[in-house]
């Protein structure tokens, strides 16, 4: 409709200014017939002076209903300084949350780094522990023997009298060693009582810092980086004020997908997506130089982590679209045999379908976030499993392509399976 109201001024235009032209070509040459002087000219001066009028009138009224016609052509014109300015200060914006961001990366990447030298320096320290309790039951162990020693010699002590003398200088060679042992014992439990409280400090500091590590990374994301925010297909090789306003549809309805989400929006502009200057006039620049009648695929992709109520800064990712497979062409193919299980057949169809979705990426069916491009529903699936159940021995199902099958196409709804009666032996596998 728009093409056609524009066809309709431009040849309105055309005959108007050929009127005008007309009429002030007959003007002119009446006048210099009639040799009529203007401001007291020649009458060829006046003549010229009539067809430079025309053509000013020509302009003029080409402008004049181009500009009531257009709006936004008429804001382009008279407003182009405040939207200069308005995308620098949203450049200025962007630049300073990018440096934000990047703060926040270093100050999580430090705490990071902090939190594992702790944990290293808390593991040194519970083997340490861990190897002076080792110590202190071998000299527990020890003293036992000590003790154990020392009461056998205050046995024979009790029986020989005679080597009273010598007995009590064992007796106290043996509570020498004992005080000794106690002393070990002593100084080893302080030890581990200033390790123990070393460890307790340690393990309070390691849970600041993990408890500052689960605040910025326990936030919950609305998109994870990479996510395909929106996705549509674009005409190329359109005029540039098509291209421009296909583009700026396509932007309003990623928007309003985007703000279905909790995200921060611009309350000046009711814009969510935060989207670079450069990477739009980009976009819009590879889709104007495109073929005339190609297509392109547009997609807006996260470019980081976006917590809730967080700005959404995305990228543009631009795939060329062209079919995939056209209609009724043979994807894939597999011989089953009925007489299987009903499970063995599901495996059977399963795999054959894997096969399908691997050779559609193959091809240059573009894949979501988990590697596949669509699949048949539980209904289909299971009603194919009952026709190969029915049939008479090994059959042969193949897969086509119900219809052109374009490369942002999914292939749910777009596949048509034929069971085909194999009357010799075949394998199991012809895909």
């Amino acid at each position: 409709m728009e093409i056609i109201n524009a066809f309709v001024i431009i040849i309105s235009l055309v005959i108007l200014s050929g009127l005008i032209a007309f009429i002030g070509d007959k003007i002119g040459m009446k006048m210099g017939k009639k040799r009529v002087s203007l401001f007291g000219l020649r009458p060829r001066y006046s003549s010229i002076i009539i067809t430079i009028l025309t053509g000013v009138l020509i302009a003029v009224l080409s402008i004049t209903i181009l500009l009531g016609v257009y709006s936004e052509l008429r804001n382009a014109l008279f407003n182009i300084n405040d939207v200069l300015n308005r995308l620098e200060r949203l450049d200025q914006q962007l630049a300073e949350r990018d440096k934000q961001l990047s703060e926040r990366d270093q100050k999580l990447a430090a705490r990071d780094k902090e939190l594992s030298k702790l944990q290293q320096e808390i593991e040194s320290r519970e083997a340490e522990i861990k190897a002076k309790e080792n110590e202190i039951a071998e000299k527990e162990a020890e003293l036992a023997v000590k003790d154990q020693e020392l009461q056998e010699v205050e046995n024979e002590l009790q029986q020989l009298t005679k080597n009273r003398n010598e007995l009590q200088s064992r007796v106290n060679e043996l509570s020498s060693q004992r005080n000794d042992l106690e002393a070990q014992v002593s100084e080893l439990e302080n030890q581990i009582a200033d390790l123990e409280a070393d460890y307790d400090d340690l393990r309070e500091v390691a849970n600041q810092l993990q408890a500052g590590v689960i605040y910025y990374m326990g936030e919950d994301m609305v998109y994870q980086k990479g996510d395909v925010i929106y996705s549509d297909v674009l005409e190329g090789g359109r005029s540039e004020q098509e291209t421009i306003s296909a583009l700026n549809r396509y932007l309003q309805e990623a928007n309003q997908v985007a703000m279905e989400q909790d995200i921060q929006v611009n309350e000046e502009t009711g814009m969510a997506l935060r989207l670079q200057t450069e990477d739009i006039l980009n976009a819009a620049r590879i889709i104007y130089n495109m073929d005339q009648g190609s297509r392109v695929i547009v997609s807006l992709i996260s470019r980081v982590n976006v917590p809730k109520n967080d700005w959404l800064y995305a990228n543009f990712q631009l795939y060329e679209d062209f079919v995939v497979f056209k209609k009724d062409a043979l994807i894939s193919s597999r011989v089953i045999s009925s007489a299987q299980s009903s499970e063995e057949i599901e495996t059977e169809l399963e795999a054959l379908l894997q096969d399908v979705n691997e050779k559609a990426v193959n091809q240059g069916l573009l894949p979501d976030n988990s590697g596949q491009v669509g699949s048949i529903n539980f209904s289909q699936f299971y009603e194919l499993v009952n026709r190969v159940r029915s049939s008479e021995a090994e059959v042969k199902v193949n897969v086509y392509a119900a219809a052109n099958i374009w490369r942002e196409d999914r292939l749910s709804d777009n596949l048509k399976f034929e069971l085909e009666e194999v009357k010799a032996e075949g394998q199991n596998n012809d895909g």
